[in-house]
């Protein structure tokens, strides 16, 4: 049994928090298009007076003068100047927004999106998690390679520890995740030769735990371990997808004479999962929900011939249950198992 001082090195080698990098600077230069009220200055210099910007300087215009947003620090270190025109119709003209005077809240927002994303991500839209297209696609790959080790009967912690300590980003893990994987819970599925991301949800799933994206104001992209409770979004176990099941698993659809008497379910899936050399991965937290044990529940199927993956469907349902294909990160096919609603 693992000693108390193990257990405890242990949860500081899994959880490595990083905090958020303070927000870069941002300096405004607004300049006055003609017909802009002489009075209306000040009234802007009151309107943005309290938003998170390091100085702001208000002057007329001139020829060529146009929005713009230049970095004057580092790469690693940005400081942003941005120029912006204060139009005759009151309004602010900013590099992809215009703004009122009455807008504080979007010119907020606007600033907080270039100290988030800088200056490319101005024009680009979030996605999910709060984060761009380009951030999720990269986020995707970066949890697309496959593990080369054995999951089944392991302590879920120490897998959930060796495939973050594989990826190529930073890792939080919040209290609550913590205490979860003290609890010494193992893996029950083999997870070997899926991808990082898709073996580490299904890791944390039955601890009722989730990983997900997080953005840090001024910092980089990490991956968060926590209670499902503790986010809105959390990355799936898994993908639907996006061709034909038939061409993303031809091996299901292809046909074998079978017959199945009075057998345990646990035992009709294994022999299917062995001939058509796909993962099947289940869901661990909706069977103890419905109180369903594969192994106490016997299923017959007529001796016929047929594809493997409706033998497969067929003795699922008479134990109310059903399967999903599902892709990993890497375009990996597999079943997912669920209790059938309705």
């Amino acid at each position: 049994m693992r000693s108390v001082a193990t257990a405890i090195l242990f949860l500081l080698a899994l959880c490595v928090t990083v905090p958020g990098a303070a927000a870069p600077p941002v300096s405004f230069e607004l300049v006055t298009d003609s017909g802009f009220s002489v009075t209306g200055s000040q009234r802007w210099i009151d309107a943005m007076k309290d938003l998170d910007q390091s100085g702001l300087r208000i002057r007329s215009g001139r020829p060529g003068d146009e929005t713009k947003v230049v970095n004057r620090g580092t790469e690693a270190s940005p400081s942003y100047h941005v120029v912006g025109i204060l139009m005759a119709n009151n309004q602010l003209a900013l590099p992809y927004g215009k703004f009122s005077l009455n807008d504080r809240a979007g010119i907020a927002k606007w600033i907080e999106k270039l100290q988030d994303d800088g200056i490319d991500g101005l024009n680009k839209t979030k996605a999910a998690f709060g984060l761009t297209s380009d951030e999720i696609v990269e986020f995707d790959k970066q949890l697309s390679t496959p593990i080369d080790f054995n999951t089944k009967g392991i302590r879920a912690g120490d897998i959930a520890r060796k495939i973050v300590k594989s990826l190529p980003m930073e890792t939080s893990v919040t209290a609550t995740a913590r205490r979860a994987f003290a609890q010494n819970e193992t893996v029950l599925d083999e997870l070997n030769g899926l991808s990082a991301g898709t073996a580490l949800a299904a890791t944390l799933r039955p601890l009722g735990l989730v990983l997900s994206p997080e953005k840090p104001r001024g910092g980089k992209v990490r991956l968060v371990i926590s209670d499902v409770r503790e986010v809105e979004e959390s990355w799936p176990v898994g993908w639907p997808p996006q061709a034909e099941p038939r061409r993303a698993a031809p091996k299901l659809y292809e046909y074998l004479t079978v017959g199945i008497q009075e057998t345990a379910l646990s035992e009709a899936i294994e022999a299917i999962q062995n001939l058509v050399k796909t993962p099947f991965l289940f869901d661990h937290n909706g069977l103890a929900r419905e109180q369903i044990d594969v192994t106490k529940v016997n299923v017959s199927f007529p001796k016929k011939r047929v594809q493997y993956l409706r033998v497969l469907n067929q003795v699922l349902f008479q134990a109310k249950l059903k399967s999903e294909l599902r892709l990993d990160e890497a375009g990996k096919p597999f079943l997912w198992i669920s209790p059938r609603r309705g």
